[in-house]
């Protein structure tokens, strides 16, 4: 039972979830229908209980429901995670061969869904907020440039809000790539609440994007693996239902599903109220919010990792990410007075430490355009483990991923620069890197 007695160790240290998931292990929002009865709602496809692969009753009609919320015209119910939703949409929108505009800052899985695709990414570095040290959504100008230079591309894919509550100016991109021609797929998976108040930057269908991917994991309450894949218009040839049956599981959790439904009720209902009082709770920490007022930002002075130990271990506080000079907290309705309490008495002690800008950015050198090799053409070439000092103007064999933000610092095909190995270095001295071995890379021979 290793498992559960690390679930069982871990609950008794936390006092505070400033992390992922949006219920922040309190279950009121959506497990009162469940009681202690939760695995006889657990059951399969029957008649009365409809089937998520073809839904034609009780499911189709909770889908339309959502779409609603959202200002889309389908939505999809997705219980493999964000993942399998951003998988379906490059699989429904593009065709083998295409060359597709990629923000270079995006999710590891959109690089399983450009190698599964068969497609050829060019990449587009976001630009950098240079007092916080992150990535900044994308404008206009960025895109109009990207599409001059590159014409043949048949879409772009942006990730808004980023990781770390960063939203792209999608209303005036989306008029730009529409009047290319062309469309605008969003990994949206950090705005499931974007909809439900005002205080909220617009979401990505109703600022005009084509389809979007929403984690309602992430920040409502509802449990981890639960997202929904959204349309601006209608899937009249089916293309992405199949899409999504591919990438999706056949045997979906009815305990997820209706999990998902009670959350989305939960936000349509009191999301606004439940906003209200989440700023007035946070007020005292408003200053380090980004455009996502779920986001704060602290920053440091290369003491980010000395800092999250202090709230980890004297206060119990557990954020969502650490770095050396970064602690992102991400916050929900489920977050408490108290919780804010105790992370205000954390921010007191932390205050010597706590910088209102940073001197330098510390954001990984993102390389733009076309690499050497798409993520499909990497996996039938030959390749080797060298070491990380060794790799510079190597072509990388596969992703480099720091988790979190799980946002690639190498990408398959590259050529590695010296800028990635030094960012590589840094990060290994306090966490293990996915894609790094006993300190070599995976490159092609």
């Amino acid at each position: 039972m290793e498992i559960l007695q690390s679930l069982i160790k871990h609950q008794k240290k936390e006092k505070a979830s400033f992390h992922m998931p949006g219920h922040k292990g309190r279950g009121a929002a959506f497990c009162a229908p469940f009681e202690s009865e939760i695995l006889s709602f657990d059951t399969t496809e029957l008649s009365g209980t409809d089937c998520l692969c073809h839904p034609s009753d009780a499911i189709l009609r909770s889908q339309k429901w959502a779409a609603t919320l959202y200002g889309a015209k389908e939505a999809f119910y997705l219980v493999n995670g964000s993942t399998s939703g951003i998988l379906s949409m490059f699989d429904a929108f593009f065709s083998e061969g295409d060359a597709v505009l990629v923000d270079r800052a995006c999710h590891r899985s959109v690089v399983n869904a450009l190698s599964l695709c068969g497609l050829v990414p060019i990449y587009i570095a976001p630009p950098t907020d240079r007092k916080k040290g992150v990535p900044k959504g994308f404008d206009k100008e960025k895109i109009a440039e990207a599409l001059k230079a590159y014409p043949e591309v048949r879409g772009v894919f942006l990730t808004s809000p980023n990781y770390y509550g960063m939203v792209s100016e999608l209303k005036e991109i989306a008029e730009l790539v529409h009047a290319s021609g062309k469309v605008l797929l969003v990994d949206e998976a950090h705005g499931a609440h974007f909809p439900f108040s005002k205080h909220f930057p617009t979401g990505a269908i109703r600022a005009g994007a084509d389809a979007s991917v929403v984690s309602l994991h992430k920040s409502l309450p509802s449990p981890n693996q639960t997202a929904l894949l959204l349309l601006r218009e209608e899937d009249s040839d089916g293309r992405v239902r199949r899409a999504v049956n591919t990438f999706q599981t056949s045997s979906p959790s009815y305990v997820l599903l209706s999990c998902m439904e009670q959350a989305l009720s939960y936000a349509e209902t009191h999301g606004e109220e439940a906003t209200e009082r989440f700023l007035s709770m946070s007020e005292k920490c408003s200053k380090y919010r980004t455009e996502d007022p779920f986001k704060l930002l602290l920053k440091f002075d290369g003491e980010g990792y000395r800092a999250e130990e202090i709230l980890r271990e004297r206060y119990g506080i557990y954020a969502e990410l650490c770095d050396r000079n970064h602690i992102l907290l991400m916050c929900s309705w489920q977050n408490s007075e108290a919780d804010f309490a105790l992370l205000g008495e954390a921010l007191s002690e932390l205050a010597p430490l706590l910088k209102e800008t940073l001197a330098e950015s510390d954001v990984n050198q993102f390389c733009e355009g076309k690499a050497e090799l798409n993520p499909r053409e990497v996996r039938k070439k030959e390749s080797e483990w060298v070491l990380l000092s060794d790799c510079a103007g190597r072509i990388s064999a596969q992703t480099v991923t720091a988790f979190p933000p799980c946002i690639p610092i190498l990408m398959p095909g590259e050529n590695i620069t010296k800028e990635q190995i030094d960012e590589i270095a840094k990060r290994t001295e306090y966490q293990a890197l996915d894609g790094v071995k006993e300190g070599k890379l995976l490159v092609i021979k």
